[in-house]
């Protein structure tokens, strides 16, 4: 009983001794940080300019005013103009040319300038072959592999950084025809309940959609290891085949920027950072100097890198059987087996008698309410009817695929 107590003592002692930590940045500096990166494409070219923020901050500070430049080694010189806070823009469309020399200078509101190292465009090396795949990953999923190759790329190593753009068809799995109307919306009008019909759809709207998304990871290689100097199968993404997104026709845009090697180093670095996991542990996510820097303070910080990358892309397409015939389909990501019966007329509803739209009960509809805050579809009807609550909902991405992409289907888009 005695060693009972001492124990509970002890834990008891511990728990009072632990407070909370509320970690925060200390002499925060607010340091220029500067997104920018120019390629072979003829194309308006963006730099975005923003001030860091402590990580106990939500939102990073556009830098405005500035006056942005981009230096050709042959004289030409790019301007660039703020289209948005923060975010400037080239007043022409141009390419970068491949051996040519190209150098970033800022210079902010308050006056201060900063300049980039003059940096080469590196040759273009196009992407050979883009194989897909079924296949298992380390972790023993199921999925499709997305396998890049590229030819022999000569005697000099080569510098490669990856990212992907992914679209996929939706088709939402309970569309109807018909669609809520709301008749009446106000309680006690004239006497009269809530009332709520429906009405036909547009049958090209909302059934048929096309999400997006986009690569977050850092993806690079390097051949500087390699006895032929050859990518070869190199999984550039692996998607788990029950991830919703294969279901019926999936494509992907892979787009490789061949990279200097200090480029490709810094952006090593900046990955190693990235996959930290724990701001205590043994990689520390402390400043990472780039090619950018400050010319009217050397004590001043500068965040960021200025890249030429010679870009290349490819874009293949398939369908989910094509790869899994006769297989079952992944699940939609809502759950639409559930059907909802919400109520037309609240509990309590009642309406002063004798007084015009006067409510002194209830008076709020919980279906008009999810109608209008556009959380349900139309599923069916009650049987037998039910005036306090006649209809059969479902949760909207059910029968409106806009609520996971959009129904207007992109450009490039080959079914």
């Amino acid at each position: 009983m005695k060693e009972s107590i001492l124990v509970i003592l002890v834990f008891l002692l511990f728990q009072g001794c632990i407070e909370p930590f509320e970690a925060e940045t200390l002499d925060f500096e607010g340091a220029l940080v500067v997104d920018a990166r120019i390629t072979n494409e003829e194309k308006q070219h963006q730099v975005v300019l923003t001030r860091a923020r402590p990580f106990e901050q939500d939102d990073s500070s556009p830098e405005r005013n500035a006056t942005v430049t981009i230096e050709e080694g042959s004289g030409i010189s790019y301007t660039f103009e703020e289209t948005s806070p923060g975010q400037y823009t080239s007043t022409v469309a141009f390419g970068a040319k491949s051996n040519e020399s190209y150098q970033l200078k800022i210079t902010t509101s308050d006056g201060a300038t900063y300049s980039s190292t003059a940096e080469t465009m590196p040759d273009n090396v196009p992407i050979a072959d883009i194989e897909i795949k079924r296949a298992t990953n380390d972790f023993g999923e199921d999925g499709v592999s997305i396998i890049l190759d590229n030819e022999s790329l000569g005697d000099q190593p080569r510098y490669f950084r990856y990212d992907y753009e992914e679209n996929y068809k939706i088709v939402a799995p309970n569309w109807d025809p018909v669609a809520f109307n709301i008749i009446d919306s106000l309680a006690c009008v004239d006497g009269d309940a809530f009332e709520v019909g429906i009405k036909q759809r547009d049958p090209q709207k909302e059934r048929i959609c096309y999400g997006q998304d986009k690569s977050k990871d850092i993806i690079l290689v390097s051949t500087a290891n390699l006895d032929n100097n050859t990518v070869s199968d190199f999984e550039v993404r692996f998607v788990n085949r029950e991830n919703y997104i294969l279901t019926h026709r999936y494509s992907i845009l892979v787009n490789q920027y061949s990279q200097s090697v200090d480029a490709h180093s810094y952006y090593q670095s900046l990955e190693a950072f990235s996959v930290s996991e724990s701001v205590f542990n043994e990689i520390q996510p402390g400043f990472l100097s780039g090619n950018i820097t400050s010319m009217t303070d050397d004590d001043q910080n500068v965040i960021g890198y200025f890249e030429t990358a010679a870009v290349s892309s490819k874009r293949v397409f398939f369908n989910y059987e094509d790869l899994f015939p006769d297989e079952e389909l992944p699940e939609y990501p809502v759950n639409c087996r559930t059907l909802g019966n919400p109520r037309l007329i609240p509990r309590g509803y009642h309406c002063t008698e004798g007084s015009r739209g006067v409510c002194d009960g209830n008076c709020d509809s919980p279906l008009i309410g999810q109608i209008q805050a556009g959380t349900i579809v139309y599923a069916g009807v009650v049987d037998p009817p039910d005036f306090v609550a006649p209809y059969l909902t479902r949760s909207r991405a059910c029968g409106d695929c806009t609520v996971l992409g959009s129904d207007v289907k992109p450009d490039f888009w080959i079914d």
